[in-house]
């Protein structure tokens, strides 16, 4: 498990290596987007470096700032199996981070469309396999949740003379997973505790995995059966930082 210990000692040694993703995502064509937001309706997957650039953002942000961040990743983390929410550094149209977005975001819009619909077809099985374990645990999560999927996006144009295939961008998304894996054991603990998600490391830093399991079972169970966001409210309202430097 990730401790906020270890977060600290790894953001310590991680500097030069953020200066590499930095440089790799440099390296990717400069595009243009319509901002219509379509792909800010989810927190995409990512490597445990790409997370911890986005500690490293957080702290860097004013209490107030950070503090209601926080809140709206706990928030994700919660309620996404039952309810469509938005990227919680989504702000109006604008993101928070955009000059420090993952690749999952970046890469958006890039992929052909053939390439694009393989990963939409893996993403479906996947949320059903999801609705199974939670069926198993008594709770039908909402089918417009299940069914939705990101549409394949034709409003990002790559600027100048510089366009990307799949190959090259799975070369980019190679380059990123071989930087991150550098931090050896840490790399696969993020992936395989965490699921990858930037989400479930932040509540299991407040709560414990454990906690943090039981909460959103709780949570989901009461957004799914009677719309009741007390408890959620209640949870939220009581978050503690987990990003402050560890004692």
């Amino acid at each position: 498990m990730i401790s906020r210990q270890n977060l600290s000692d790894l953001l310590q040694i991680s500097e030069s290596r953020l200066r590499e993703l930095q440089d790799t995502y440099s390296m990717l064509p400069a595009t243009r987007c319509r901002r219509s937001t379509h792909c800010c309706s989810m927190l995409p997957e990512m490597t445990l470096l790409e997370a911890l650039g986005a500690v490293q953002l957080l702290r860097e942000q004013s209490s107030p700032v950070r503090h209601q961040l926080i809140k709206n990743i706990v928030s994700y983390f919660f309620i996404n199996p039952a309810r469509l929410s938005a990227c919680p550094f989504l702000a109006g149209r604008d993101c928070r981070i955009y000059n420090n977005r993952f690749f999952g975001c970046r890469a958006y819009g890039m992929w052909s469309q053939e390439y694009y619909n393989s990963l939409a077809a893996h993403s479906r099985e996947t949320k059903k396999a999801v609705q199974q374990q939670w069926r198993k645990l008594g709770i039908s999560l909402p089918q417009q949740v299940i069914d939705f999927q990101l549409p394949y996006c034709r409003h990002v144009t790559t600027v100048g003379d510089n366009p990307i295939d799949d190959e090259g961008l799975s070369r980019f998304a190679d380059a990123i997973e071989t930087l991150s894996e550098q931090f050896i054991d840490w790399h696969h603990i993020f992936n395989r505790n965490y699921f990858a998600d930037l989400s479930f490391l932040t509540t299991s830093l407040i709560f414990g995995i454990t906690g943090a399991i039981q909460i959103k079972f709780t949570v989901v169970r009461d957004l799914v059966t009677t719309g009741d966001r007390t408890r959620l409210k209640k949870i939220l309202g009581e978050l503690p930082d987990p990003f402050t430097e560890a004692a």
